[in-house]
């Protein structure tokens, strides 16, 4: 699956940078942040891991890789950990959560769509 870059929405997006909340090829990750020195220390996660990268740890529980980046937390947790704080109650349960290639992902496995109703009625 490629990823498009959403900056100049041309080239194939390799990182994520979690503080923007944007996927960005590599030609727009290094425009944007060369800016200034705040925006040159946002953390970037590459969208596709080679054998020599190693995925950051879960902003949790620390132990275990995070693959999940939940957008209202601002966090990349591991599933446990995405699991156990988004199951508590119908409003964590609706925060947008995607996997590091921006694929939205869900808890649950039930199919009742009034789960997603509720969760646009929360907001």
């Amino acid at each position: 699956m490629r990823i498009q870059c959403n900056l100049c929405e041309a080239a194939v997006a390799k990182v994520l940078c979690c503080a923007d909340e944007a996927a960005l090829c590599l030609e727009c990750d290094e425009k944007v942040h060369a800016a200034n020195k705040l925006v040159s220390e946002h953390q970037r996660l590459p969208l596709f891991s080679s054998s020599s990268f190693q995925m950051p740890k879960c902003d949790i529980c620390q132990e275990i890789s995070g693959f999940f980046f939940c957008l209202q937390d601002r966090a990349l947790l591991c599933r446990k950990c995405d699991v156990a704080i988004h199951t508590v109650n119908s409003v964590v349960s609706c925060h947008q959560r995607f996997l590091l290639t921006w694929v939205e992902v869900d808890v649950g496995t039930k199919t009742d769509h009034t789960i997603g109703a509720s969760c646009f009625n929360a907001k």
